[in-house]
Order: structure tokens, then sequence, then C-alpha cells
């Protein structure tokens, strides 16, 4: 009996959250993709059915995707999704075929990440207020985030029983629930225990939002969009321009780490949490250019010295 493209899509979802174990953002994103896949071909007439799936059907819906997503990286997120279940599928004999081969990702430009200056890091750290509760929260967010390198998924997971009651490593749990050590500096520590200290209510997040409006203390887990809106206020009150997103520490912790660590990208990558060592070529290559223009400016002083 024909398979549906929609049975095939639920069985993919389905794997993608319980033998996979892809983080919930993952398998949201997967499915939303899918899901527009699908919508293109029943607007175009296609019978949805496994079957009758062509490689001009997805070739029509490239150029759909490249009319509608003007972002190459949007179309790139789109496709690579699509890919991974046309491969799914052909791996587990839903389709015979294996279209995967005819999803062509868009040429992607190579962004550096973009670390907060360190003259400017160490201006927001030393001037973040904290004498409110919610500017305690604040604090104690920002230092966790630029002393651990975590994701603010991974942050924002967290409990308050999480936290040590000594010392300074925490365990994280990252993108298919791996888990990982992370170490807290001796300032970040202590903005957490001074935030955690004035503490009142009965939430176990670590990290809450203070909207008092909330019945249920439960549900007063900070969110990934309340987490924005704090860096958006704190770079706009403190003038820390460079710090334009909770993942900007994270950008910031891996390119201090490289330096202090003389270039160890695989201790760089435990601590990070990266699947491979590629995704940390553009760290080094901001640490390469902090040395040449630190050798620079050494060689312009030497030759100073010797017209003197």
């Amino acid at each position: 009996m024909p398979l549906a493209l929609q049975a095939a899509a639920d069985e993919y979802i389905g794997w993608l959250q319980l033998e996979a174990n892809r983080s919930p953002n993952t398998v949201r994103a997967y499915g939303s993709e899918i899901r527009r896949l699908l919508g293109f071909l029943a607007t175009n007439g296609h019978s949805l059915m496994a079957d009758q799936l062509r490689h001009e059907d997805l070739r029509a819906f490239q150029r759909h995707l490249a009319g509608t997503l003007k972002s190459p990286a949007s179309r790139a997120r789109a496709l690579v999704a699509i890919r991974s279940w046309l491969r799914w599928t052909a791996r587990e004999g839903l389709i015979e075929r294996d279209l995967s081969n005819g999803i062509t990702l868009p040429k992607l430009e190579q962004r550096l990440p973009k670390p907060i200056d360190p003259d400017e890091l160490t201006r927001l750290l030393s001037s973040l207020p904290h004498d409110t509760p919610l500017e305690k929260r604040d604090r104690a967010l920002v230092q966790f985030l630029v002393s651990t390198g975590c994701r603010i998924s991974e942050a924002l997971a967290l409990d308050r029983t999480d936290f040590p009651r000594s010392g300074s490593r925490l365990v994280v749990t990252g993108k298919g629930s791996k888990q990982r050590s992370v170490y807290l500096t001796a300032d970040a520590r202590g903005a957490i225990e001074d935030y955690l200290a004035g503490r009142e209510d009965a939430c176990l997040a670590m990290f809450i939002n203070f909207d008092r409006s909330a019945g249920d203390d439960r549900a007063r887990r900070l969110t990934p969009a309340g987490a924005r809106y704090i860096v958006k206020q704190i770079r706009q009150q403190l003038g820390a321009w460079s710090f334009k997103s909770p993942h900007v520490a994270r950008h910031t912790a891996a390119t201090t780490l490289l330096e202090v660590t003389g270039g160890d990208v695989r201790l760089v990558q435990e601590v990070l949490g990266h699947a491979n060592l590629n995704t940390l070529q553009g760290y080094t290559k901001i640490v390469d250019s902090r040395k040449q223009e630190a050798y620079r400016l050494y060689q312009a002083f030497l030759d100073g010295k010797k017209k003197a």
C-alpha cells in the first residue's frame, strides 16, 4: 500500500524525538520545514504519496524557497531539514529511492563570530548594577553566560538545585541531551549566590522572570525571548554595543578560552559542547588576527626603539 508523505513525516519526527533524542527546538524546526514542503506540494497539485515524489518536485520547491526566503542561511536551514528527512525515509525503506542527493544547499558566506571587545567586556562586567532583585538576576545571567560559554537554552534549563554548594563545576545538558561540565569564575559564582540568596519564590528554575501576574511560580522560568530582552536593555543602558545577543557571550567565551589556552581547540570543543572541530574555525581565525595585530604593534615598538 502506498505511503503518504505525511505519515513518513510523522514517523521521522517521532524518530527525532524518541530515538535520535534531538532537542525540542530542532524537532520543532524540522517539523515546520517539512510541513512547508508538503504545503507547497499540495498547492501544486501533488498527490502527497511517497512513491510519487520526484526530483522535479524538489527542484521546484528549491526555486520556491529562493523566491520567498531572501536569506541564504534561512534557505539552507530549511533544505538541511528536508534532506535529512529524505535520507532517513530511504534508509528506513519508506521510499524506494534516496532523493536527498537532489537537494542543493545555497553557498553561504562564511561569517566570523563577533565576540565582545575585551575592553568593553571588562567595562560591562564591572558596571552591571545589582541593587534590585531584577538587577541581581541580570548580572548573574550575564556572568554565567560569559563564564561558561553556555547556549542560552542550556542556561535557562538549569534549576536552582543544579548550582553547586561549593566549587565551580556544574553540569549542563546540551544538544542531543548530552551532558558536560562547565566551570564558573569566582565573579560568576558570587553573582549567582547573591541573586539566589534574595529569591523568595517557589520556582525551581535558576533564572526566572519577575512577572508577578504569573499565577503559578512554576511558570516563571525565564524564556529565550526574555533573555534577549535583558541583553537588549543592558546593551542600551551600559553602551555595550557589541553585546547584541546572549549568544555573543558564547562567542566571547570561546575566543577568550582559545587565547588563554594557546589555541587548544579540543579543550574548547569540550567546554562548549561542539560536535566537531570545524565549528571552531571561525574562533581560531579571530584569535590569529589578534595575535598578528599584537605582533605588528610589538614590531612597531621595536622599530621605534631602534630609531631612538
